[in-house]
């Protein structure tokens, strides 16, 4: 017996986009897709585009002092934390 095949997340992503570019939703997936794929830089550019549409978008101040971490930004990453816990306050 065949199990249902999961849709394909990129692809997911893409429609979403392409049916509305500020969808900030698609665009953290987004973000995480590239980073996924070993590319922080373009991840992080993402993030900061949904924090642009959205500053008080839920995780994503944390997940931007996680990717500051991993491209050994300490003080970058302590800066996004911060703002983290106010915005989750």
């Amino acid at each position: 017996m065949n199990s249902p095949r999961r849709p394909d997340t990129a692809m997911l992503v893409r429609e979403r986009l392409s049916r509305n570019a500020d969808d900030t939703d698609a665009l953290f997936v987004l973000a995480a897709l590239r980073v996924n794929e070993g590319r922080l830089d373009e991840g992080l550019t993402v993030l900061e585009r949904v924090l642009v549409l959205d500053p008080r978008y839920p995780g994503a101040w944390t997940f931007k002092a996680t990717l500051h971490r991993m491209r050994g930004e300490p003080n970058a990453a302590l800066r996004a934390r911060a703002k983290a816990e106010e915005v989750e306050r």
